[in-house]
């Protein structure tokens, strides 16, 4: 009896002392799984994107932020060259906005070729007032009408190498909004953080 219960105080006392070691162990091998595991690592840069953006909408007080990024969607028929496209993949609002993310999938630049060039001439585009017929839009007027936009301001996202790969917006949709020096300042700011973010999970030259 005496040593039937010396055992088992023998088998809890080892349990104690080994069993947190092995559960380390096994906590430090997950924890480094997820850390090599690119759909994690996808996960941490999303997470981060919302966050910054997030911030972004609160301090500026607008009314919505989205990001886009290229991407190719397909090919032309008659030369297999690569249609470029592209899609907001981040985006946030204030209370009683609405969302525009499922409109703009796999649309074709072709479609906003002047407010891109623009953008990729100036690394920037500003929109006091998307209703004022005297303002130049940029082809922008009637996709503002759709989703509400009164005023925009635009911000590129590049690779470290210099290139074009994405757009960061911020929208006034209840009012009309003259961005301050300091806002516009924030927002390339985000857009240059941003763009260091994305770049890890492209793995941008």
């Amino acid at each position: 009896m005496e040593a039937s219960i010396i055992a088992t105080i023998g088998v809890a006392l080892i349990t104690a002392v080994i069993g947190p070691s092995i559960l380390e162990v096994v906590k430090n091998k997950l924890s480094r799984k997820k850390q090599t595991d690119p759909m994690y690592e996808e996960m941490l840069i999303d997470v981060q994107v919302d966050e910054q953006i997030q911030a972004l909408l609160t301090n500026i007080g607008c009314d919505r932020i989205w990001v886009t990024q290229f991407h190719n969607g397909g090919h032309y028929y008659s030369s297999g060259v690569s249609i470029k496209k592209f899609s907001v993949f981040y985006e946030v609002v204030s209370t009683g906005t609405s969302f525009i993310q499922q409109s703009f999938q796999n649309v074709p630049t072709s479609f906003f070729s002047k407010s891109l060039k623009e953008i990729a001439d100036k690394n920037i585009l500003e929109v006091y007032d998307m209703t004022d017929p005297n303002t130049n839009s940029y082809g922008l007027s009637d996709s503002a009408n759709e989703t509400g936009c009164q005023s925009l301001f635009m911000a590129c996202l590049k690779t470290p190498s210099g290139k074009l790969h994405g757009v960061l917006g911020v929208e006034f949709v209840k009012d009309k909004h003259r961005f301050t020096v300091a806002e516009k300042t924030a927002i390339k700011n985000a857009a240059l953080y941003i763009s260091g973010i994305l770049s890890t999970i492209h793995k941008s030259k």
